[in-house]
């Protein structure tokens, strides 16, 4: 059951704002507000796609692998962000695995609805079209860091487009973050990411304590997403 306060907060955001009364009210009376710990696991890949969520607080991590398990794609999502996105109207399973990164609250959202009523709205449906642009750029942007011939660029470039997504206002990442996770996102090494880690910390770009990051200048990175 969702608590008035919850309702009011709900309707006002983009993605439910453009819903009928009716329409919003058919969605959030199957919606559920939950609270999980550190490691959660949300769900896995190859799981039935049946509900979109809405993160209040806290961050996730996507991971997806290929059939061979070498290859890992790694992706972050923060607090007031819906997802998943992608495969919407069209997959009937998810195509990652989401683990909790810190304690965090969500609502999940009953895909059935959210589609069917999303389909007969043109404004809701030019809204989801921003939001996917939105996401297309942003991983446009990671496509044209891996393939630059610098493994070093790729690592920096990586770590500024976390500082744009994750980061809070004091440059700091709110969760633990590990070499691997760099270097699956920078499609590169865990002992390339350790070399670039250590000269950036030596020339104070970054200071990192028990794995957690903070960016000490800011435009440095920034430079690289450009």
């Amino acid at each position: 059951m969702i608590k008035r306060e919850d309702y009011q907060y709900l309707r006002k955001l983009d993605d439910f704002k453009f819903f009928s009364i009716e329409e919003f009210d058919k969605i959030v009376g199957q919606m559920e507000h939950r609270k999980a710990p550190k490691g959660h696991i949300l769900f896995f890949e190859g799981d039935r796609r049946d509900k979109l969520f809405l993160v209040t607080d806290g961050y996730f991590k996507i991971e997806q692998t290929d059939s061979s398990g070498e290859f890992v794609y790694t992706d972050f999502i923060r607090h007031g962000t819906v997802f998943p996105y992608g495969g919407l109207f069209n997959d009937s399973n998810y195509h990652f695995s989401v683990v909790a990164m810190t304690e965090v609250s969500y609502y999940y959202i009953p895909i059935d609805l959210y589609e069917k009523f999303s389909l007969t709205n043109q404004t809701q449906m030019i809204h989801l079209y921003s939001k996917i642009s939105r996401l297309l750029e942003l991983h446009e942007l990671r496509v044209r860091n891996l393939i630059t011939s610098s493994a070093t660029s790729r690592v920096v470039q990586s770590l500024g487009i976390l500082l744009i997504e994750m980061a809070k206002d004091d440059g700091s990442i709110p969760f633990q973050l590990t070499s691997s996770d760099i270097a699956s996102m920078s499609g590169t090494t865990r002992e390339t990411v350790s070399h670039v880690l250590r000269q950036l910390k030596k020339d104070q770009l970054i200071e990192s304590k028990g794995k957690y990051l903070t960016f000490l200048d800011k435009d440095y990175f920034m430079n690289y997403t450009s």
